[in-house]
């Protein structure tokens, strides 16, 4: 891949206002991500806790040097950390994934060089907890859907990998970096950490599991405070924002080995939902303090345990990721607990040499894939038609012509104006339905190209969506090793644009 061009996000119609207006904010760049290491307070406790932990997580893993560099980097008061995290999708998921990975190891890359004094480490953090099982248990290869045909509850990281073993006889080609993640291990989330390390490794990249009882010790009085006085539920009742994200009352689930249910409290008693486990105050405190790491934060409460747990100034996400964490600043602020710079990922379409080539076949440039299917096809039509089809220059001048019988009107009758233009609306009207007969009988001449588009937009944005949130990292890695280092090489953190990338 040696081609990179960028358009930008306004053009592909694929962004809210919101999103945009965050992106272009002049806020986000180097040197205020940077600042941001001013107001980190990470204490030297919680330093200790969390190389201790990495250290233990690692034990089994076959690590770069640079990732043993970056976790021993984190005892160091001077080290900060940029983030991102996924649900852990079967095989890596959709390439988006990736891409967000690549940005976090790119941009503490950019950091560490332009302010070397201090340490910059990337994280991958792991939604081992989350249970939605349905949401990751898909991939799409080779134009179909793979599926892990199984029944899951409780955190999907606790989920036996090895049940995966069915999937991969259906799968087309042996794929064996991912069968020693999943055949080889006892946890879906050792699994994504082992792949995961093989894949972004040798770049340093930290894969981190907050499911771990150390951490959450860390957040005990966070825990404590949302279970007992509903600070959270409170604050937002008392704003007029409308957030996106439900905020409940208790924003912590229940985690125990196949269970991870809300708790809700009902009267007195804080009760598990769908279960009949039920605490009364003092016994779910106590429970909190023995055992937390049965507290299982939901997504608004995972963003303020990242902050709390990691030494960390920027989080780098997809866009519902962006708009939701900037809906939690006032809640970052009452728990007096830094909030990151919010940026975005890179955004990719990955275009072979057979596609580019059928493109320039049809006239359209890499630069055109973002515009509507009829534009498109004129397009085609102009390069390949014999015919002038669009009477453009016809409208213009029957414009000027009835404004030059207005200019005589007005000096006879200006009554008459509004008869005039009622003249010129009814023309062009027609004007216009006899341009779309004639794209329409042009376009039966040349239905082959036209058919071809419809064939290269469907490889592009397969079921309408696009390629990245759709197409799985092993579309193209199979037939490139070398995908990540391209990647890692042409995507720039920092240029907020939607990539296109060809040879």
């Amino acid at each position: 891949m040696n081609k990179l061009e960028k358009i930008s996000f306004e053009k592909t119609q694929n962004f809210s206002k919101k999103f945009l207006r965050h992106v272009n904010s002049e806020k986000i760049n180097l040197k205020n991500i940077y600042l941001k290491t001013k107001e980190i307070s990470y204490v030297e406790k919680k330093r200790k806790i969390l190389h201790k932990s990495l250290i233990k997580q690692y034990e089994k893993i076959n690590c770069s040097n640079k990732v043993v560099e970056n976790i021993n980097q984190l005892k160091n008061k001077n080290t900060f950390s940029v983030t991102t995290g996924h649900q852990l999708n079967i095989f890596t998921g959709p390439l988006y994934v990736i891409y967000k990975i690549i940005s976090t190891i790119n941009l503490a890359s950019k950091l560490k060089k332009k302010y070397p004094k201090k340490n910059f480490v990337p994280i991958y953090w792991m939604a081992s907890e989350d249970h939605d099982f349905d949401e990751i248990k898909s991939f799409y290869l080779y134009g179909k859907n793979y599926s892990w045909d199984i029944k899951a509850s409780g955190a999907v990281g606790d989920i036996n990998p090895k049940t995966i073993k069915n999937l991969f006889k259906n799968i087309p080609e042996k794929i064996s970096l991912f069968e020693k993640a999943y055949l080889k291990n006892s946890k879906l989330s050792n699994s994504v950490l082992y792949y995961m390390n093989e894949l972004f490794g040798k770049y340093g990249l930290i894969i981190l599991d907050p499911n771990n009882r150390n951490y959450k010790k860390l957040f005990l009085e966070v825990i404590k405070d949302d279970i007992v006085n509903n600070s959270i539920k409170n604050l937002q009742s008392k704003s007029s924002k409308k957030n996106l994200v439900h905020i409940r009352k208790i924003n912590f689930f229940y985690l125990k080995k196949n269970l991870r249910e809300r708790i809700i409290k009902e009267k007195n008693k804080y009760k598990i939902n769908n279960t009949s486990i039920s605490f009364s105050e003092k016994e779910i405190i106590n429970k909190l303090n023995s055992n937390s790491e049965f507290f299982s934060p939901n997504v608004i409460m995972r963003c303020l345990y990242q902050q709390s747990i990691i030494p960390n100034i920027a989080y780098v996400g997809g866009p519902s990721e962006i708009e939701y964490w900037l809906e939690f600043k006032d809640f970052f602020n009452f728990y007096n607990i830094p909030f990151p710079i919010i940026l975005p990922r890179n955004f990719v379409t990955i275009i072979n040499d057979k596609i580019k080539s059928k493109l320039e076949k049809l006239n359209i440039k890499l630069s055109d894939i973002f515009k509507n299917k009829n534009e498109l096809e004129k397009i085609i039509l102009k390069y390949q038609s014999k015919n002038k089809f669009d009477l453009i220059n016809e409208k213009q001048n029957i414009g000027k012509e009835i404004e030059k019988i207005i200019d005589k009107s007005k000096a006879i009758d200006k009554s008459l104006n509004g008869k005039i233009l009622a003249l010129k609306k009814k023309t062009i009207n027609e004007i216009n339905s006899l341009e779309k007969r004639f794209i329409k009988e042009e376009k039966k001449n040349h239905q082959k190209s036209l058919n071809e588009l419809d064939k290269i937009m469907s490889k592009l944005f397969p079921d309408n969506i696009l390629q990245e949130r759709k197409e799985n990292f092993l579309n193209y890695y199979l037939s490139d090793k070398n995908l990540v280092d391209t990647l890692i090489k042409k995507l720039d953190p920092l240029k907020f644009y939607f990539n296109i990338i060809s040879k």
